[in-house]
This record gives C-alpha cells, sequence and structure tokens, in this order.
C-alpha cells in the first residue's frame, strides 16, 4: 500500500522485477538448501508486489469499456507461464529415490536453467518499463499535479492525440476530459482526507461493504483450494487411477485447458460483466467438485465401465480449474481494483493480497494431508458457500469509474465519517496538522479549533 502511494504501479512492477532477478539468480547458482531458500523468499517478495500492481496498473491504463478485456490477459499470461513450466520440465528425468543417488545427465544442470530463466524475463520486464513503455496512469499523475501529461496519456490510453485546443462540441473529447476532470475531483477529494487505515474503513459504514467483499472475494479465491489440487495434482490422479506413465500428459491437458478457458473469460468479461463470470464459474466449480466426489466413490461405480474412473477424475479436475480460470481466476482482482474508492484503494489491495497469500498457503500445506475423497468434500463445500456469496453480495461493476464504484458512489460519501469534510475538522485530523507544521494554534482563532482540542489545551 505505501509503495503504490509514494510511487506508482509502474515503478512497482520494475521493483519487483529486480526480486525477481535477484531470486533467480540465488537459485540457478545455490550451492545448498539454504541459498535455495532464501533465492525463492526473495523471488517471494517480487511475486507479492506484482500480483496487485499487475492487475492495478492495467485496469488504471485501459478504457473503461476494455477495461474487463486487458486486465483478464494478466491471467491468460499467467496460464501461459504455468503451461510453459510444464513444458520446460518435460526433459527431465524422475527425480533419483534418495540423497544417495546424485544427479546425472540432464538432471545434473537443467534445474539449473530452469530457476534461472527468470532473470531473462525480468531484465526485460525492468527495460520496458524504464525505457520502452515508461508510462504512469493519468490517476497518478493528477495526484502529482502533472494535468498536462495526465491528458496526453489519457488521450493516448483511447486512441488519441491531445488537441491543441479543446473542443467541447466534439463528443469524443468532451467524454476525456470529463474523465479527467472526475479524476481531478477524485484526487482532490482524496488529498483533504487524512490517510484511512483498512481497520478504519472496516467500522466505517460507508466503506466496510467494499471492505469485507474485497477481503473475502481475495479469500475464496484461494480456499476454493486451486493451488492445494494443482499442487499435489499427480499424486491426486495417481489416486484416481491414473497410471505414473501418464500423470505428466495429464497435467499437461489440465493446463492447455486452463489457457483455453483464460482466453475465453477475457473475450467475455466486457460482455457478460463481473458478477456474471464470479457466479457461473463458482458455480461450475462447484459442480465439478460434486462430480468427482461420485467417479471416485465406489458406491457410485456403477455410473461408469470397470478403469474408466481415471479418466473420468481427469476430466472433473480439468472442469474445476477451467472453471476457475473463467471466473476467479480471471476476474478477482480486476473486480478488487474497481470497487475501493482512491482514498483506500492501495492499503484495502494490500490487505488483500495479505488474506491472499495467507489463504493460499493454508491451502496447500492442508491439502497435503488429505485424501482426494476428502479434498473434494472440503473444496466442493467451499465453492458452494462461496457460489452463493458471490450471488448474493457482489454487485455488478462493468463499465463505471474506478473513482465511483457502485458500491462506493461518490454521490454517498456523505455517509462516512471519515470520507466527508466533517471528518477534516476532527481532534485526529488537528493533530497530524499540528505535527507536520501545517497548523499552529496561535494563527488560529480559538472559536475554529475542534471541541477536543480546546478542550485539551484548557487542561
Amino acid at each position: 500500500g505505501v509503495l503504490a502511494a509514494e510511487l506508482g504501479c509502474r515503478i512497482q512492477l520494475v521493483i519487483s522485477a529486480a526480486y525477481f532477478a535477484v531470486g533467480a539468480a540465488l537459485c540457478a547458482f545455490s550451492t545448498g538448501v539454504g541459498m535455495l531458500i532464501i533465492g525463492r523468499f526473495a523471488s517471494g517478495l517480487g511475486l507479492g508486489i506484482s500480483a496487485i500492481a499487475g492487475p492495478l496498473y492495467i485496469a488504471e491504463i485501459s478504457p473503461r469499456e476494455r477495461r474487463g478485456n486487458n486486465a483478464a490477459m494478466h491471467g491468460v499470461f499467467i496460464t501461459l507461464g504455468i503451461l510453459a513450466s510444464i513444458a520446460f520440465g518435460i526433459p527431465q528425468a524422475p527425480p533419483p529415490a534418495d540423497a544417495a543417488h546424485p544427479l546425472e545427465g540432464l538432471n545434473a544442470w537443467y534445474w539449473r536453467g530452469l530457476l534461472g530463466f527468470p532473470i531473462v524475463l525480468a531484465i526485460i520486464q525492468i527495460v520496458w518499463f524504464l525505457w520502452v513503455y515508461p508510462v504512469d496512469p493519468p490517476s497518478l499523475l493528477v495526484n502529482r499535479e502533472n494535468k498536462k501529461e495526465a491528458r496526453k496519456t489519457l488521450y493516448k490510453i483511447y486512441g488519441a492525440a491531445p488537441p491543441n485546443e479543446i473542443n467541447m462540441n466534439d463528443k469524443a473529447q468532451a467524454a476525456l476530459e470529463l474523465q479527467l476532470n472526475d479524476l481531478e475531483e477524485a484526487t482532490k477529494l482524496a488529498k483533504g482526507v487524512p490517510r484511512i487505515r483498512v481497520v478504519q474503513a472496516m467500522c466505517d459504514p460507508f466503506l466496510r461493504t467494499a471492505v469485507f467483499l474485497g477481503v473475502g472475494l481475495a479469500a475464496f479465491q484461494q480456499l476454493c483450494g486451486i493451488n492445494g489440487l494443482m499442487a499435489y495434482s499427480n499424486s491426486l490422479f495417481a489416486e484416481a487411477g491414473i497410471p505414473p506413465m501418464n500423470l505428466t500428459l495429464a497435467s499437461t491437458a489440465m493446463a492447455c485447458a486452463n489457457v483455453a478457458a483464460s482466453v475465453l473469460s477475457s473475450r467475455m468479461v466486457d460482455r457478460w460483466g463481473r458478477r456474471k463470470l464470479l457466479f457461473s464459474g463458482s458455480f461450475c466449480q462447484t459442480l465439478a467438485m460434486a462430480l468427482l466426489i461420485m467417479v471416485t466413490d465406489e458406491k457410485y461405480s456403477w455410473l461408469l465401465p470397470a478403469g474408466d474412473q481415471g479418466v473420468a477424475a481427469v476430466v472433473c479436475f480439468t472442469v474445476f480449474v477451467m472453471s476457475f480460470s473463467f471466473g476467479l481466476g480471471a476476474v478477482t482482482w480486476l473486480y478488487l481494483s474497481e470497487i475501493y474508492p482512491m482514498e483506500i484503494r492501495n492499503p484495502s489491495l494490500s490487505a488483500c493480497g495479505v488474506i491472499n497469500w495467507l489463504a493460499s498457503f493454508v491451502v496447500v500445506f492442508g491439502t497435503r494431508f488429505l485424501s482426494l475423497k476428502e479434498a473434494c468434500r472440503v473444496f466442493g463445500t467451499i465453492c458452494l458457500l462461496g457460489c452463493l456469496s458471490t450471488y448474493i453480495y457482489v454487485v455488478e461493476t462493468k463499465g463505471c469509474s474506478m473513482d465511483d464504484s457502485p458500491l462506493t458512489p461518490r454521490s454517498g460519501r456523505s455517509a462516512s465519517p471519515l470520507l466527508t469534510p466533517a471528518a477534516l475538522n476532527s481532534p485526529r485530523a488537528h493533530y497530524k496538522q499540528m505535527e507536520e507544521g501545517e497548523s499552529d494554534d496561535d494563527s488560529e482563532p480559538e472559536d475554529k479549533k475542534p471541541l477536543a482540542v480546546r478542550a485539551a489545551a484548557g487542561r
């Protein structure tokens, strides 16, 4: 949250790429387990930054009518990365049975190349954002009081050149100027409000719905079980009856289907909207888990010919992964970037990121102790609850302004004690101004000071 407010998403992505490069280098040239752990930790820091900054940056530099499509492409390339990682691992032979058997042949060095390859991608990203495409979002430029550059960037986003003179009779120009004025108004309002913590926003009657919905959606994205099932897919496939020689093939087929679902979602998100994709995706995940329970349960063995349970399990598992990519995988972070007003967007997204990764840790760590049937029951139940919650609580945000969403409309700010002008006259705000030297008790009329401040002075 602090990085986003001070540096902007573009510089955050540069920093995350630097972490990726350092982490990959440490892993590729590691001489022991300790060095590997440090390298993976550095890569994890980069991932923690980019997982939030990437979707937000895409959303901020996209036209409203294409914001969903562009942001969903982030998910498409994640699935392509998963597919590539599986494909790159195919040349490797199975690992040795124990530490007494050393790595031989290709296995002796190939793993270093795989772990070091992100260095190339990180350097490309750093060069791209610093020299090839050093473009900051209009909202950040307005916040830095660089309206001229903000107008230039906004027109560029919509494929137009900024005119020398503004013609408000031109509908296209008028729409862009109105959008720029909206950004200025939102920035002015945000600057007039003291920094708001997530805990404070949770207690605010106007902001709490967006905060709790965002945190819940971020948790649901991981608690549905996607990372746990993906991490242990080979062992779960083996338990379902897939022969060992076909495990990699099954994982590759699942990854290909994952890419296809992500591409489809990117095409549909601006047509169907966010709510429909989230609901339909979680509904299909629930259905896939229910079917997976049936095909792996001996009670329902009569439904399938003998020996086909393994294939049916892979199909159900693939449908589950595709449904995730179609809904939660493609839409979650786009939706979260749209529901928060500027005053709490960065800290709220950071809180969502923390909850998301904690949920991922719980799922991946806990799945190892579950059998296939137990995992399906647990995650199927969570998917059902998430599906119902999505239907009840999620509000459509397609085409809305990022600073005037249906959950936190600008017209409703008067309901928020934290966002209304009255909040600026609070003792907390007054003390903060005094600490920063922005106001002085001697220069301010006594009757204009907050009551609590006058009472404290009297004591």
